[in-house]
């Protein structure tokens, strides 16, 4: 069964990574402003949470709720085409891209684990994680050549038959009632702070940090071919990691380590003037972020009190309130500074302190 469930995953993770990688620079084409796409992210987070409590105690079967998630996702892609009409669409975007999180992710990470035992929830994380950045090796520089021979237009109408198939193989997959327990998803998570760092962290390797990338890149097969470069064998080595640390049943070492790592590791890109110290370094960053993964996915099923669904509904709350907090935090340094670079410099340096609270709370650590 879990093949079956994670064949459909690859489905739609290829037609996201094909159709959406570049969109920051289709924004940017369209003269949206740096900090105009940082709030169309805000955007989508703050609906997303907002969506979670207004679903509260409704139920919805997890092949319609999957269904609906790609549908948005689809709209979303079709909809980027209108943008030089009129730059506000984004939001309108960012409301498909808000329902597809509600309905597709939260609905996805239940099913990816709940199908699995106790003592596969490492690897189960690892496989999780593996698929992002490989597709994005394959498919990003496709994307770009893509985009630079038959243009943007092109791009998103011919993802429309990526979509077809993810929603085609919904009828394979298992189907459970998903109920929005929000407020009980909320207030009986584990680490709730930790899993704030999570999506604070993830906010500034997966979107701020391609926003800045295009300081440096600003034409399409080369942005493509930057991202497709970026940490492949992050996402093998975590995996096998992962793997290692379902067997040992000892993911402390693991857990600390990859995050000292990889907090550390945002420091170097604030100094990066250069193409090529950008490349390094972010490089760096992509893997060191790629190897926690997995350990941080672990950290909240290892320690769930409620069922997975409520569970995974619960760290999606947390993680979006991170996201909403970086993002406040960026736009609030770079308004008193007019400084992207100290924006990104003290955006940088509020990670380190994610290892640190964990220690303190005896993450993984005998008490």
């Amino acid at each position: 069964m879990f093949k079956r469930i994670y064949f459909f995953f690859l489905t739609y993770i290829a037609a996201m990574t094909y159709s959406q990688t570049l969109l920051m620079l289709w924004f940017f084409q369209n003269g949206i402003s740096y900090a105009e796409m940082l709030i169309y992210f805000f955007t989508i987070y703050f609906f997303v949470f907002i969506f979670y409590f207004i679903l509260e105690n409704r139920k919805f079967s997890s092949r319609f709720s999957l269904l609906l998630g790609i549908l948005c996702s689809a709209i979303g892609v079709l909809l980027a085409n209108f943008i030089p009409v009129s730059t506000y669409l984004i939001y309108v975007l960012a409301l498909f891209f808000a329902l597809n999180f509600v309905f597709f992710w939260t609905i996805y990470n239940a099913l990816h684990f709940k199908y699995s035992e106790k003592h596969e929830r490492g690897f189960k994380s690892g496989v999780y994680f593996l698929l992002f950045p490989v597709l994005g090796a394959i498919l990003s520089p496709i994307s770009g050549l893509i985009v630079g021979k038959f243009g943007f237009s092109f791009l998103f109408l011919s993802s429309m038959f990526l979509y077809i198939i993810p929603i085609i193989l919904i009828s394979y997959l298992p189907n459970f009632d998903f109920k929005f327990e929000t407020h009980k998803a909320f207030s009986e998570i584990e680490y709730p702070f930790l899993i704030i760092f999570q999506g604070y962290i993830s906010m500034l390797t997966w979107n701020i940090i391609p926003i800045f990338t295009l300081f440096f890149i600003t034409t399409p097969f080369k942005l493509g071919s930057f991202f497709g470069y970026l940490s492949v064998f992050a996402a093998l080595a975590a995996l096998l990691n992962s793997k290692i640390s379902d067997k040992l049943k000892k993911r402390a070492s693991f857990f600390y380590t990859f995050n000292i790592l990889n907090v550390f590791s945002y420091i170097p890109l604030v100094f990066s003037n250069s193409l090529i110290g950008w490349q390094l370094f972010s490089g760096i960053n992509n893997f060191t972020f790629n190897l926690t993964g997995p350990f941080n996915m672990t950290l909240t099923l290892d320690h769930a009190k409620n069922e997975i669904v409520t569970t995974m509904l619960g760290r999606e709350l947390y993680l979006n309130f991170g996201r909403m907090i970086i993002i406040l935090f960026v736009l609030f340094i770079y308004f008193i500074t007019n400084s992207w670079q100290t924006a990104l410099l003290y955006s940088a340096l509020i990670p380190v302190f994610y290892p640190i609270i964990a220690y303190y709370q005896r993450v993984y650590l005998t008490r």
